[in-house]
C-alpha cells in the first residue's frame, strides 16, 4: 500500500513539475485567430528605375523617405534615397551615396534618422558579392536638405535594419560566417563621432549586443535576424527572417541587457522581415517576406494578427509582392514590395515596383 502511494505521489509530482515547466516556457505572444483582413490599395508605383525598394524612414516633420538598392540593375539605375512630395509622388532626395572603393557599388537598405537629425543608412555589400564589406553610412542633413554622406562603420556582412534608441544605434547583421548565426550590433553616437570604426575579429565583440542561431529544422539557405523595433518602454523586439522567431530584450538604465527571451515561436509565422513600432497603437507591424503577408503585433494584448495575405502577385493593384518593410505614414500602414528574387510564393519577377497601403 505504501509502495503504491509512493508511486502515485511520484507521478503526481512529475506531472506538477511538467506543468510548472510548461508555464515557464509558455510564449508571451500568441496568435489572434479572429483577425479581420484589410485589403491593400496601391500607394506608389516607383517606376522602372527603382527595381528594388527597401527601407523607409520618417524625419521629425513626418516626411517619408525610401531607400532603393537596385542590386540587379545597379549598373543601369544606380542606388538612391527617395522622398515623397506633397502629393505623395516619389522624387529623388539623395543619389550621391559613396561607392565602396573595391566593389564600386552601394546598396542602401535599412535606415533611420538619428537624434542629431541625420539619416543613418545600412549599405549591404553582400549584394556586391563581398563578405564583411557592408557599411553604416551617415547622410548629413541641414535644414532638411542632404549635404554629404560619410562612412562610419565598415565590416558588417549582411547588414539590414537600423534603429535608434536614445543615443545608441542598433544594427542587425543577418548572416555571420557560419551561415547559421546572425547578430545585433550597437554603437553610441559618441562612438560614431570619434572616427571610422572597422569591425574585425578583434573589434566585433566590443559592439556585438547579441547573437542568434537559426532553428535546427531550418535546412534551406537563408538569413537570420532582420527586423528590429523599440517599444515605448525601450524594450527591443527582434525578428528572425529564416524561422520567424521573435526575441525580446529589456535593458538597464545603463543600456546593458537586463533580460533576453524568446516571446514567439510558431509555424504560423515562419519569416520576419521589416519591423516598425507605432506608438499610437502600441503595435509592431511585421512584413512577412516569404508569405506575401503583413501582421500586427499588438503589445497591449500580446497577440499577433494577420492583416493581409495573398498569393503570387505583381503588386500593380497594391497587393503584396515580397513585402519587406512597414511604416505608419499619415495614419496608413505602408508596406514596401521588394520583388527581386523568386521564392515560395513570389514565383516571378515582374515590371512593377510598388508600395502597398492599408487603411487600418
Amino acid at each position: 500500500m505504501k509502495s503504491n502511494f509512493k508511486n502515485v505521489m511520484t507521478i503526481a509530482m512529475a506531472v506538477y513539475s511538467l506543468s510548472m515547466f510548461s508555464q515557464k516556457i509558455k510564449q508571451e505572444i500568441t496568435i489572434d485567430e479572429t483577425s479581420r483582413l484589410i485589403k491593400p490599395t496601391l500607394f506608389a508605383d516607383l517606376g522602372e528605375t527603382c527595381t528594388t525598394p527597401d527601407g523607409m524612414a520618417l524625419d521629425k516633420k513626418g516626411n517619408l523617405y525610401l531607400s532603393v538598392l537596385n542590386p540587379t540593375s545597379f549598373e543601369k539605375n544606380g542606388a538612391k534615397i527617395l522622398t515623397f512630395d506633397k502629393n505623395d509622388k516619389p522624387v529623388i532626395w539623395f543619389d550621391q551615396l559613396p561607392l565602396h572603393p573595391i566593389t564600386k557599388r552601394v546598396h542602401p537598405m535599412g535606415m533611420e534618422f538619428g537624434p542629431d537629425g541625420n539619416l543613418y543608412v545600412m549599405d549591404n555589400q553582400y549584394f556586391a558579392y563581398k563578405d564583411d564589406y557592408s557599411r553604416l553610412i551617415r547622410i548629413v542633413v541641414e535644414n532638411g536638405k542632404p549635404k554629404y554622406a560619410e562612412v562610419l562603420v565598415e565590416g558588417f556582412n549582411f547588414g539590414e535594419a537600423v534603429r535608434w534608441s536614445k543615443n545608441r544605434v542598433y544594427i542587425t547583421d543577418a548572416l555571420f560566417e557560419d551561415k547559421r548565426k546572425s547578430g545585433i550590433y550597437s554603437f553610441s553616437l559618441k562612438d560614431l563621432n570619434k572616427g571610422k570604426i572597422i569591425l574585425d575579429k578583434q573589434t566585433k565583440a566590443d559592439y556585438l549586443l547579441s547573437e542568434f542561431t537559426l532553428k535546427s529544422d531550418v535546412t534551406k539557405n537563408t538569413i537570420g535576424i532582420d527586423g528590429i523595433a523599440f517599444d515605448k518602454k525601450g524594450d527591443l523586439y527582434a525578428g528572425n527572417f529564416g524561422d520567424g522567431v521573435i526575441t525580446k530584450f529589456e535593458f538597464t538604465k545603463e543600456g546593458k541587457i537586463k533580460s533576453k527571451k524568446v516571446v514567439f515561436d510558431s509555424d504560423q509565422l515562419k519569416c520576419c522581415d521589416g519591423f516598425f513600432y507605432d506608438k499610437e497603437r502600441n503595435s509592431i507591424f511585421i512584413a512577412n517576406y516569404e508569405n506575401n503577408s503583413v501582421h500586427q503585433l499588438n503589445l497591449n494584448t500580446n497577440t499577433i494578427s494577420l492583416i493581409w495575405e495573398n498569393g503570387n502577385n505583381d503588386g500593380a493593384d497594391g497587393q503584396l509582392d515580397n513585402p519587406c518593410e512597414t511604416i505608419i505614414y499619415k495614419g496608413k500602414l505602408l508596406v514596401v514590395n521588394y520583388d527581386t528574387f523568386k521564392g515560395a510564393k513570389n514565383t516571378e519577377i515582374d515590371d512593377f515596383h510598388t508600395i502597398s497601403s492599408f487603411q487600418l
